[in-house]
């Protein structure tokens, strides 16, 4: 993994890395300036793909087409060699606030996403990556249920996770009716969460798209609902509320039109990738941090998600 140095190095004279720790906890995001223009511009240098030109190509197009996110400020760069070779890219540093736990951003971060998957529609870009979808095997199920079984009993032993083993043991039919659906994959970012988004007068901003792949742009939504307070203080310990999700769901269709055959498919899409995303933050991803977060997990471990998340 690159260091500090290293990255400054490869950029050279193109910007300057500053000082202080990452902006993220979670990886290496550095601020920075970018040189050049009649004035410096203000930035952050982060990881980005192994082969960032797709990404880059649909940064670019969600720009143009008005949607407030990030793209390249000049072109990415590679630190070190062959194999392990990362690339970084300079992003300009987006101004806004924290979400609040409020609706009226929640409603905002709807709108956002509804304007990205109106503005991707349709969106054919080479070397994009497909959407990787789970496995039905049996000893893949077998290991999801013994693990949820285990955090339970470790992290929230009175919560009753008989829904969730219930819905894994019969993943693989869940699995088979998503994937036959046959719907349209375009690129979404699988990742339209608190933690990523920024606030301001004028509406929700994106900040990262690095998650992104080809997907049905359901399954982004639905990642949406169930993850949105994921480890960030906003959540106050639960998942989306019933009131909350309706300001999240009003934004969101009223900037994008989901089919007839999308909305007959949601209470899928919300179970598969309840399943196949949510173990993984039930398990081996659980992150005690910041407070409340266990709460926000135990709550989602129980929740019927399509009471909580309906789309009508």
């Amino acid at each position: 993994m690159a260091d500090r140095h290293e990255v400054q190095a490869a950029f050279g004279a193109v910007l300057t890395i500053e000082g202080g720790a990452s902006l993220s906890p979670w990886s290496d995001v550095w601020a920075a300036r970018v040189h050049g223009g009649e004035h410096d511009v203000d930035a952050v240098v982060k990881r980005t793909w192994r082969s960032p030109a797709p990404l880059e190509a649909w940064q670019r197009t969600l720009v143009a087409r008005g949607i407030r996110t990030v793209a390249p400020l000049v072109p990415p760069v590679a630190v070190g060699e062959g194999d392990a070779a990362e690339q970084w890219v300079a992003y300009p540093r987006l101004l806004g606030r924290e979400w609040d736990g409020g609706a009226d951003d929640l409603a905002a971060a709807g709108r956002l996403l509804g304007r990205m998957h109106a503005a991707s529609d349709g969106l054919a870009i080479d070397g994009f990556p497909p959407f990787e979808w789970g496995s039905a095997e049996r000893s893949s199920i077998d290991e999801d249920v013994e693990a949820i079984r285990a955090s339970a009993a470790e992290h929230w032993p009175h919560a009753d996770a008989d829904r969730w083993i219930a819905q894994l043991e019969a993943f693989g039919d869940t699995l088979e009716r998503m994937r036959a659906a046959g719907l349209p994959h375009v690129p979404v970012s699988l990742d339209h969460r608190a933690a990523n988004l920024l606030f301001d007068a004028e509406g929700a901003l994106m900040v990262d798209l690095e998650n992104a792949s080809l997907a049905p742009r359901i399954l982004d939504l639905a990642v949406a609902a169930l993850l949105f307070p994921l480890e960030h203080p906003g959540a106050a310990g639960s998942a989306l509320g019933g009131a909350e999700w309706a300001a999240f769901r009003g934004g969101y269709l009223s900037e994008c039109r989901l089919t007839r055959r999308e909305l007959e498919l949601w209470p899928t899409a919300l179970t598969y990738m309840k399943l196949e995303w949510g173990t993984w933050h039930l398990t081996e991803g659980v992150e005690p941090e910041p407070e409340g977060n266990l709460a926000y997990l135990e709550d989602l471990l129980t929740l019927d998600e399509h009471a909580r998340f309906p789309l009508g």
